[in-house]
Formats: C-alpha cells, sequence, structure tokens
C-alpha cells in the first residue's frame, strides 16, 4: 500500500511526536481540524495508527498490526479448510456410491 505524500507527512509527525490530538496535528500541518480529522480517518482505516479515549493519536503497535494479519489469515484458511472438507465428503459419497455399483 502506497500512502500519499501528505499521508505519510502526517504519519511522520505522529510518528515524531508518539502522540498528538488532531487541534495540534491541525496545527501543525497548517489545515483545519476538519482536514485532519480526515487525515486521521483514512489512516486508521488502513490500519496505521490509533486514537485514544480521549482523542490522542498514535502509530498502532506492530504487535497489534500483526495480531490483526493473523486473525485474518486464520478466516481465511478456515474458509478455505471448509471448503476442502465440504469436497472430502463429496468424493467419499461419491466413492462409496461406486462401490456398491461394484458389489452389484
Amino acid at each position: 500500500m502506497e500512502l500519499t505524500p501528505r499521508l505519510q507527512d502526517v504519519l511522520s509527525i505522529i510518528k515524531n511526536r508518539g502522540e498528538i490530538n488532531v487541534k495540534d496535528l491541525a496545527l501543525e500541518l497548517k489545515v483545519s481540524q476538519k482536514t485532519a480529522k480526515g487525515y486521521v480517518r483514512e489512516l486508521s482505516r488502513l490500519g496505521l495508527i490509533e486514537s485514544d479515549e480521549i482523542g490522542n493519536i498514535k502509530i498502532r503497535s506492530n504487535e497489534e498490526n500483526r495480531e490483526e494479519e493473523i486473525y485474518k489469515l486464520v478466516q481465511i484458511h478456515e474458509s478455505e479448510i471448509n471448503s476442502l472438507k465440504k469436497e472430502i465428503n463429496e468424493l467419499r459419497e461419491e466413492l462409496m456410491k461406486i462401490k456398491r455399483k461394484n458389489k452389484v
């Protein structure tokens, strides 16, 4: 995923500060708070930042990103496994039909 230069700037500011609120971010970027909130919303949607209960924004920890990635992978693989199980059961049924047919 490639970020726009502006979102890269926002991310850089957050990294350098460690934690920042939207008002201070807007001041540093020289934009309105509404615009800063838009940047924050987009970076949050991408899973790169998070905000606490009082609105401070910080970089999302790699551990949390990794846990989310693993969870998504598990979901994908569970779906694939269930699909394969269904296919195996269908093949078993087909095999049983063939065995019965050959016994007659």
